[in-house]
C-alpha cells in the first residue's frame, strides 16, 4: 500500500532529483526563451509536473521486481 512516507523517501532520492531539476531547468529555458508570456508560463509549469512524475515514478519502479 502506499504511504506518505513512501512519496517522501522519493523526494529525498537521487533518483527524483535529477529528472526534477532537469525539468525545471527545461521549464525555465521554456519560459524565458517564449517571452514569459502567462503560456508559456504555464507550459513551463507542465513540463515541471512532468519532472516530478518522472522522478516519483522511476524512484517507485527500483527493484522490485523481483520481491512479491
Amino acid at each position: 500500500m502506499f504511504s506518505i512516507f513512501d512519496l517522501i523517501e522519493a523526494i529525498l532520492a537521487r533518483r527524483f532529483i535529477i529528472p526534477f531539476i532537469i525539468s525545471i531547468g527545461i521549464a525555465i529555458g521554456v519560459y524565458y526563451l517564449g517571452g514569459q508570456t502567462p503560456a508559456f508560463a504555464a507550459i513551463a509549469f507542465f513540463i515541471g509536473l512532468v519532472g516530478l512524475c518522472a522522478g516519483v515514478v522511476l524512484h517507485l519502479a527500483r527493484g522490485r521486481s523481483g520481491t512479491t
